[in-house]
């Protein structure tokens, strides 16, 4: 395995911390699929089932989620080193959650999940970083919850689509109508229309037609 590889493959959110020795072991032990998308490729469709670890090595691509009733779709940018949507490998659906297409022309690598049983298991740094992914996410749901309580019209906003994002950085792009979002924030079009417009003044998001477009989600929060 060339250089650059190996070291992209350490610099993985599951592997991070791996010895080289531990590394070349497992190596030896599991299954690597690697795949190529083109610019425009649907890699992974919302509802289908999450039977392997999905690695973006290189590349971008894009998620994207439509709100139950389709009042609203989210869309965010996802840059390598990355591992898609771990926590949908288990619990009861083990279905993914978004739809990723390649912003880009991109790597995956593909890991079986039986690997997380039969191999991954038995390194204590594996099961540390896949518990540490899956508790910062179940943390992250929970410090947004309890967040919305008591603030401004700005605040919940911004809350909003703190929310609905995967990855608490970089670009991301809301579809929705003006009245859809002013009854999402139980508040008047004139005044969600007002929060907007200031935040746009100030740089953090630009405006098109039924979108909100935020360059970056960390310079919103």
């Amino acid at each position: 395995m060339e250089l650059p590889m190996y070291d992209t493959l350490l610099s993985l959110p599951l592997f991070q911390g791996m010895s080289q020795t531990d590394f070349n072991s497992l190596l030896q032990k599991i299954r690597l699929d690697f795949v190529r998308y083109a610019q425009g490729d649907v890699i992974i469709g919302k509802g289908d089932h999450c039977r392997s670890l999905a690695f973006l090595i290189n590349g971008t691509v894009e998620s994207s989620r439509s709100g139950m009733d389709g009042r609203f779709t989210f869309m965010e940018s996802i840059d390598s080193p990355s591992l898609i949507e771990p926590y949908s490998m288990f619990g009861r659906a083990g279905l993914y959650q978004r739809t990723y297409t390649a912003a880009s022309a991109c790597s995956f690598l593909m890991v079986d999940k039986q690997y997380i049983y039969t191999e991954l298991g038995k390194y204590n740094i594996c099961r540390m970083n896949l518990l540490n992914i899956l508790s910062g996410r179940a943390q992250q749901l929970d410090n947004y919850i309890w967040s919305i309580d008591g603030q401004t019209l700005r605040g919940r906003i911004i809350r909003f689509i703190q929310g609905l994002s995967d990855i608490q950085n970089g670009a991301k792009r809301l579809n929705i109508k003006m009245n859809d979002l002013a009854t999402v924030m139980d508040a008047t079009r004139l005044n969600v229309s007002r929060e907007l417009n200031a935040l746009e003044a100030e740089g953090l998001i630009s405006l098109r037609r039924k979108e909100i477009y935020i360059p970056a989600l960390e310079n919103l929060i």
